[in-house]
């Protein structure tokens, strides 16, 4: 069975940003300066580059509301299905499936959506289609990282897209998490999906709504 790639967060890294981002703004900002130097009308190129870099690369500190019952947004991005499904590989019940897909420019990284212990981590390779797709969940590469609440488990799918092929876990089965925490990332525009079991959630939701991961209540959950 593939394993997926786990990373743990790297230090230093500038405040806002991503830890990759550090040797690209850098580099960035060096040559700017290098150009304003010998060509300032080049120094344009550079510039613009670095400020796409750092759109790009951001991760912003987010305060989660302390909210046991609440079930937050996994990703950054707009909200493109809810629907219902039965979910086989860790839930094993009748489910509810909020599809979200992230736009290149939106925050690439991913959020427990609540408090509790890893149980489930699997990383299955496959194909690199539309995130809008309707085979994408199934057929795309992708990772899933189980969670297992105080009302129940839950499981966030993280799936590349046609330009985002690097899934990031920077979770293991066993680890505890708690609600807002950075549990990985997908770049360059892809699809999260979280499922959570249908009788133990409400929807806050509607399609086309866009989510900040971490801090948009998207369902209230019901506690066993």
């Amino acid at each position: 069975m593939p394993e997926p790639t786990v990373s743990n967060e790297r230090s230093p890294r500038i405040p806002g940003f991503d830890a990759e981002a550090t040797p690209v703004l850098g580099i960035g900002l060096g040559l700017t300066g290098l150009a304003l130097g010998l060509r300032p009308r080049l120094a344009a190129v550079p510039l613009a580059l670095t400020a796409l870099a750092a759109l790009l690369y951001r991760d912003p500190e987010r305060n989660t509301p302390q909210d046991a019952d609440a079930i937050f947004a996994a990703a950054d991005g707009t909200i493109m299905r809810i629907d219902e499904i039965y979910e086989h590989r860790f839930l094993h019940t009748d489910s509810l499936r909020i599809a979200v897909a992230q736009a290149p420019w939106d925050v690439s990284v991913n959020r427990s959506p609540a408090s509790g212990e890893v149980r489930y981590v699997e990383h299955v390779p496959g194909e690199y289609r539309p995130v809008w797709d309707a085979e994408a969940a199934e057929r795309n590469t992708r990772t899933y990282i189980g969670i297992a609440t105080a009302w129940g488990p839950m499981l966030i799918t993280q799936i590349a897209g046609p330009l985002a092929r690097k899934i990031t876990c920077n979770v293991q089965r066993g680890d505890r998490v708690e609600a807002g925490e950075r549990i990985g990332r997908v770049r360059f525009g892809a699809r999260v999906d979280l499922i959570v079991q249908r009788d133990t959630v409400q929807s806050l939701l509607k399609v086309g709504q866009h989510l900040a991961a971490g801090v948009t209540r998207i369902a209230s959950a019901t506690p066993l």
